[in-house]
């Protein structure tokens, strides 16, 4: 997004701030790396948002990583009728986010275009005001989890119906 931050709609700056959006993609990308021996798939980062920020899927999630991926979405096919719509919608904010982190040396990208993540602390706020935050990270670090134990991208783009 090429647009001066004074000239934003105040509620997309707010709701899709780079570095809200970065801490998202950010531990996504801890967690995934933690449980694999490979580097989180550049194409996974622009499946992180459309999910973790889509209040109903992410209400949805199962608490654990015991439930497949693949399982999962399709006994929730109905919130993912207009994924591939809604993951596109973000694909702005995704870069602006990836930008933003790599402007503040929170993440590198290595040769393969796998996202190495540079600073290990995901920044949690222990206040009762941050409560949705705080459940957003969490979804977002348990997402990182079980797209590691899936980590097939070509797979996971099909089954949610994204094509290039």
């Amino acid at each position: 997004m090429n647009l001066k931050w004074t000239e934003r709609n105040k509620i997309v700056a707010n709701l899709f701030n780079p570095a809200f959006c970065g801490e998202i993609i950010r531990a996504t990308a801890q967690e995934y790396n933690k449980h694999t021996n490979t580097n989180f798939p550049f194409a996974f980062a622009f499946l992180v948002l459309p999910i973790v920020l889509h209040k109903a899927t992410r209400e949805r999630m199962p608490r654990t990583v015991k439930t497949y991926f693949f399982v999962w979405v399709e006994k929730n096919d109905d919130l993912f009728f207009d994924f591939t719509k809604r993951s596109r919608s973000m694909v702005k904010y995704t870069k602006e986010a990836l930008s933003f982190l790599l402007f503040h040396s929170k993440i590198e990208f290595e040769d393969n275009a796998g996202i190495i993540v540079t600073e290990q602390k995901v920044k949690k706020i222990n206040k009762d005001d941050y409560q949705e935050y705080n459940e957003i990270l969490k979804k977002a670090e348990m997402l990182g989890k079980w797209l590691s134990s899936t980590s097939d991208v070509k797979s996971i783009y099909s089954f949610l119906r994204i094509t290039p």
